[in-house]
């Protein structure tokens, strides 16, 4: 997975290092980009002297106090957390748009069919239908009012179901479409 940015609180940063020297703090925060970036650290002198640029005979001067914020070897905590909770955000936000995507793709197909006076393959069209139907929240009945609503009823007919138009004062509208609005809704 690609981190292009780390999240940095400097004043937590400051508070935790105010006993490093430059050199040390350049190291350290060459370690944490290493660790943001790859997810870990490894364990030996000399790959860690390279991640922070300095000699190693340096890199074995320092490694006890930068050691320090580290746990477990070279585990850093706050780091582990910020990736975790990265992770989370991602997946969530890949779930929002893969559900996004599925309602405006059927959207722009039907648009599309419609258009050139086609009708949705009656397999995929069943299938959309049934997932539509099964997506309906009907605890919010009110929804499907101002489309199923016969002058002068105080509740639906039918919620969630296309009503017959009967006296030109109704909109028969499609169950997939009563479904998208229902999520809408939401």
């Amino acid at each position: 997975m690609k981190r292009p940015w780390m999240p940095l609180y400097v004043g937590d940063y400051l508070g935790d290092t105010g006993h490093l020297t430059t050199a040390q703090h350049g190291a350290y925060l060459l370690l944490m980009m290493h660790y943001w970036r790859k997810g870990e650290l490894p364990d030996d002198d000399r790959q860690l002297a390279k991640i922070t640029k300095l000699p190693l005979r340096t890199w074995t001067d320092y490694r006890l106090v930068l050691q320090q914020f580290f746990h477990s070897g070279w585990k850093h905590k706050r780091i582990d957390a910020e990736l975790a909770r990265m992770q989370r955000v991602s997946e969530k936000r890949a779930s929002a748009g893969q559900k996004g995507g599925l309602g405006s793709g059927l959207s722009r197909m039907k648009l599309e069919n419609a258009a050139h006076g086609r009708s949705l393959p009656q397999a995929f069209a069943s299938i959309c239908l049934s997932k539509a139907q099964a997506s309906v929240d009907h605890s919010h009945s009110y929804s499907h009012k101002s489309l199923s609503m016969q002058p002068g009823q105080t509740t639906p007919a039918n919620p969630g179901t296309a009503p017959a138009a009967t006296d030109g004062k109704t909109i028969p509208v499609s169950a997939e479409l009563a479904a998208l609005m229902a999520r809408k809704a939401r």
